[in-house]
């Protein structure tokens, strides 16, 4: 019994099913390892959409101020005291300083200095000065803190002058002192500083004058004795003016252009040269200018020369004047200047472009040979992207669509339709574009750049096959080619 209970010892092995769940997940994780590779070592290609737009530049200069200016001296020695307050204007009758030779008069005025109050009308100058200081200061020019208040004790010696007068004459009238009163040797602005441009002319003109670290600075007021001989105080004595300033690449060809805009030419030829304006903002006070400018070169560098006709007395206390030139901003399609890009063109003779009579499409009358050997011409219904006065330019690259043969080859013979003219293409030249992806592929689209700064450029919008707002554009031109198909 126990024999026939005989082991069976065949085995057999059970398989599993397949997962399906583990296959799928492994399909897409190769899927994934797939994508991350491609989207490391592809070409990413980013778009732009065209805006309407304008680039406001910053146009800020500092020039030199250029007057006619005469220095004065002291007639005698002794201890100076001015009546004519800084900035004001005399005429050649007017008061411009005392001499005090033995210096009574001057311990008078100290004497006396604790006991002398300022009227409401001296307060609200003094409040006014400060004002135009603060609407104007900037932490990039502190040394301007301290001509505010070299100017500001001067206008307080000023007005403490102007209320000592009384006193000074009836001191000198019972006194008997070494007293003098001096009046203006001409007519004009009085200022009490001298900087060593009194004499300076656009005959001397040199780059080291705007090296405003070296530029140095003379109050002439002072309480110590004053030698006879020495400098006192300059008049300013005419109301013109000039305003010159160092040119960047940019400002010397607007200007220039300027100029060149207001140029006539007579019936004999002769160039007439009309004077042009600019229109300019001081910083000091946000006061808008228009005066005449011209350009002068000196070493091989470019100056501008703005010449005023009023408006000196303003500035008359002040050598470098900081200003904004206002040019009207230019408008048109906004792009970035990563998009530009250049293309080369067939350059056709304008004569020889034509329309077809039927559908009147532009092209070219092209001549060809006909099976039985003789000379036929052909119109060519080619994209013409851009014309000037003497050419127009065709794409090299345009096909036919039905025979994918280029429209225009190299050594192509054109018929002038209204003679018997011939003209051989060849020539190229380039032309400024960028490239469209409406239609999801790269398309070269012609612009005419107005203005460009170091990031975006303004085109000009309405172009023939150029860019309208809401263009989409590759946003770097380098890093495709023309009929390159664009994947989002």
């Amino acid at each position: 019994m126990a024999g026939s209970r005989k082991k069976n010892k065949k085995v057999i092995k059970y398989r599993r099913p397949m997962n399906i769940g583990v296959v799928f997940f492994g399909f897409i994780a190769v899927y994934l390892i797939v994508c991350v590779y491609t989207f490391f070592n592809s070409s990413h290609i980013s778009g732009y959409e065209v805006i309407a737009g304008n680039l406001a530049a910053d146009y800020h200069y500092t020039g030199i101020a250029l007057r006619t200016e005469q220095v004065f001296q002291s007639e005698k020695p002794g201890y100076i005291s001015y009546y004519a307050r800084e900035g004001e204007k005399v005429s050649i009758n007017s008061a411009v300083y005392t001499v005090d030779e033995s210096g009574r008069m001057a311990q008078l005025m100290k004497d006396n200095a604790g006991e002398m109050s300022l009227s409401e009308e001296d307060y609200s100058q003094l409040r006014s000065e400060i004002a135009a200081y603060m609407s104007s200061i900037s932490d990039m020019n502190f040394g301007e803190v301290y001509n505010f208040k070299t100017g500001i004790d001067a206008a307080i010696l000023d007005l403490m002058n102007q209320n000592m007068i009384s006193q000074l004459d009836s001191a000198a009238e019972s006194g008997g002192s070494t007293f003098a009163r001096y009046n203006a040797g001409a007519s004009g602005v009085v200022e009490y500083y001298l900087d060593g441009f009194e004499n300076a002319s656009l005959e001397n003109l040199s780059s080291s004058w705007f090296e405003e670290e070296a530029y140095e600075r003379t109050n002439l007021r002072t309480e110590e004795l004053v030698g006879q001989g020495e400098p006192v105080y300059k008049l300013v004595t005419e109301e013109t003016w000039k305003l010159v300033f160092p040119l960047d690449e940019e400002m010397e060809t607007y200007l220039l252009d300027k100029i060149k805009e207001n140029q006539k030419t007579a019936e004999d030829g002769t160039v007439i040269q009309n004077t042009t304006y600019i229109e300019i903002r001081m910083d000091k006070d946000k006061e808008e200018l228009w005066p005449s400018v011209t350009v002068e070169y000196r070493e091989g560098k470019a100056y501008g020369v703005l010449e005023f006709v009023n408006s000196m007395i303003r500035y008359a206390d002040e050598r470098f004047l900081t200003f904004e030139v206002l040019r009207d901003e230019t408008t048109g399609l906004k792009i970035p200047r990563t998009a530009v890009t250049e293309k080369d063109f067939f350059v056709i003779d304008k004569d020889y472009v034509t329309t077809s009579g039927s559908s009147n499409n532009m092209g070219v009358m092209k001549q060809t040979i006909g099976e039985d050997g003789s000379s036929q011409a052909e119109f060519v219904n080619c994209t013409i992207y851009y014309q000037d006065e003497e050419y127009a330019y065709v794409d090299p690259k345009e096909e036919n669509f039905s025979t994918s043969e280029k429209l225009l080859q190299n050594g192509d013979l054109l018929i002038r339709t209204d003679s018997a003219e011939f003209y051989q293409v060849g020539q190229t030249a380039k032309l400024t574009g960028v490239y469209n992806i409406n239609k999801g592929y790269t398309v070269f689209r012609q612009i005419q750049i107005l203005y460009e700064n170091e990031e975006y450029c303004i085109v000009k919008e309405g172009t023939s096959y150029g860019l309208s707002v809401y263009d989409h554009i590759v946003l770097n031109a380098d890093t495709v080619d023309e009929d390159e198909v664009i994947y989002d």
